[in-house]
C-alpha cells in the first residue's frame, strides 16, 4: 500500500461531529448518508428525512435517505417529521 493509499483509506475513515435539531452528534463518517446521520441522532429515518441548513439555503434529502454524501465539521442539519399529525 503505498502513503497515498494510506492517506485515501484514512480519509474515508475521517469522522467530524454535526449538528441536528440544533445538537451535536459526534462521530459521523465524513462520507455518509442522510438515514445515517438521522439514525447516529437517535432519530427514526423511517419517520423523518434531514434537511441541510446553510445560512438561508436548504437542501432536502427527502426521498433522498441513501444518497451518498459527504459532511463536513459543524455543518447543521435539521430532521422534519414525515409521520401522521394527531389531531384533538
Amino acid at each position: 500500500m503505498t502513503t497515498a493509499d494510506t492517506q485515501h483509506v484514512g480519509a474515508a475513515h475521517k469522522t467530524v461531529t454535526v449538528i441536528v435539531d440544533e445538537e451535536p452528534v459526534p462521530g459521523v463518517p465524513q462520507h455518509t448518508t442522510p438515514n445515517e446521520i438521522l439514525q447516529l441522532a437517535g432519530i427514526d429515518p423511517a419517520t423523518h428525512y434531514l434537511v441541510l441548513v446553510n445560512g438561508r439555503h436548504r437542501e432536502s434529502f427527502k426521498d433522498q435517505g441513501d444518497k451518498d454524501i459527504t459532511v463536513h465539521e459543524r455543518e447543521t442539519f435539521v430532521s422534519v417529521f414525515t409521520g401522521p399529525t394527531p389531531t384533538s
